[in-house]
């Protein structure tokens, strides 16, 4: 008997660890669920696993869109502090993630699969780390980020930064990036079987795009605005190499992003360009792209809001009325970075800001201006039909039901421009 009370305290004790820095107070109304996606709305989820960059985009048609997959394998090796697996780590990113997209677009099940997926860079929070933590499942690759979730849920197009010779900035440089081995078998099996993968090209407004019913929102565009030190000009089709004396410094340099527009709607998202400024750069890729990305609705915050990143230029030109964090350690958001993204003098206007989660150690840093970011987990803008509105919501990353934990009232869009 005393053998049979100890076993069910290890197991509390066990489920109790695995839940640590998860519980937060609510805003929102107890049991508060999302309302189902419907034909018209843009629903962009930022996922919350804890462990990598994630966002699944469900378009006014209906086509589906998958912006990177991160997986950080053995976090026992990392130095930092990281946050813990959300809701807990019984199962891996990508198994988190597909079942995230199941539960808010249950038609993924009858379909062939995500219509697009989009990887910003090739480092291993948004890919996936190939470690011993991957899966291996008698595949020439392992199952991790990325490949796991095509494993999962099937990708019908994906497009990346490289392909097909991953030679940017050069093949040796490419070759000796160990990060991208596991990758490229993956495509290397996607293309035996016929699936489609494409290089990511800056300047299109096609290359993803509504696949379902067009020509009911003309007004919906994805613009590709950066990628691999190119700029897109602002007109058109066209596009034009950085003004970076060097443009490749390591992956987060060569990062692809998007510009996404829905009526009077304005979402940006960057993977990880930075700004910080260098003597031996005569710019950086955020100062290149902040004059084709002005006055934005909602801007996903570069490279995590890391201190190299979200600098005065940038911040000026996008305007946003909310900035969301993705989060999984330590340095999310850095305490600079996030001073500029709340200073009144860059602009004037009201913002909010959201992240995916804190490091309970990096709260007490960030001080008063930790107060200006709203409860963690899942964020969604939901914008609505025509994009003449959206909403930010907050949903509950501590378990698998998704509750409303904070949500804000409907934004007129294009506030800034009113």
């Amino acid at each position: 008997m005393k053998l049979h009370f100890f076993f069910i305290g290890i197991v509390f004790v066990a489920c109790t660890l695995l839940c640590v820095g998860c519980k937060q107070n609510s805003t929102a109304e107890p049991n508060q669920t999302l309302a189902p996606w419907q034909p018209g709305y843009l629903d962009i989820h930022q996922i919350s696993t804890g462990r990598g960059e994630s966002a699944f985009l469900i378009l006014p048609d209906s086509t589906t869109l998958l912006i990177d997959a991160g997986d950080l394998g053995d976090t026992t090796v990392f130095k930092q502090t990281i946050m813990p697996a959300r809701p807990n780590d019984l199962k891996r990113p990508a198994e988190r993630i597909a079942q995230y997209i199941r539960h808010f677009y249950p038609a993924i099940d009858q379909q062939a699969g995500i219509d697009f997926a989009m990887l910003t860079h090739f480092d291993t929070d948004h890919i996936g780390k190939a470690d011993t933590t991957a899966i291996e499942a008698g595949l020439p690759y392992k199952l991790t980020g990325i490949a796991h979730v095509e494993k999962l849920l099937g990708i019908q197009t994906l497009i990346d930064r490289g392909y097909p010779d991953y030679d940017y900035p050069s093949k040796e440089k490419m070759e000796a990036f160990k990060a991208l081995n596991n990758y490229r078998k993956f495509i290397a099996v996607r293309d035996q079987v016929g699936k489609r993968t494409e290089k990511f090209e800056v300047g299109s407004n096609q290359q993803m795009r509504l696949l379902n019913h067009p020509e009911s929102y003309p007004e919906f565009e994805i613009r590709n605005v950066v990628g691999n030190g190119e700029v897109w000009t602002g007109e058109g089709n066209g596009k034009r190499l950085g003004q970076l004396v060097e443009h490749y410094r390591g992956e987060n340099s060569a990062s692809c992003g998007v510009r996404i527009r829905y009526g009077h709607f304005d979402y940006l998202t960057c993977g990880d360009i930075q700004g910080k400024p260098l003597d031996k750069y005569p710019s950086t890729m955020e100062k290149e792209v902040a004059p084709v990305v002005q006055n934005m609705d909602v801007v996903l915050a570069n490279h995590h809001a890391y201190k190299d990143a979200m600098f005065e230029p940038f911040i000026q030109s996008t305007r946003p009325r909310v900035f969301i964090i993705p989060v999984w350690d330590f340095y999310h958001p850095e305490v600079e970075p996030l001073a500029r993204m709340l200073d009144t003098n860059l602009y004037p206007d009201e913002r909010l800001l959201f992240a995916t989660g804190l490091v309970d150690c990096n709260q007490e840093r960030l001080g008063e201006n930790r107060k200006q970011i709203q409860p963690t987990g899942h964020i969604v803008t939901r914008v609505y039909e025509g994009g003449k509105q959206f909403q930010i919501f907050v949903l509950d990353d501590c378990s698998d039901n998704y509750e409303i934990i904070y949500q804000t009232e409907r934004f007129n869009s294009s506030w800034n421009n009113n």
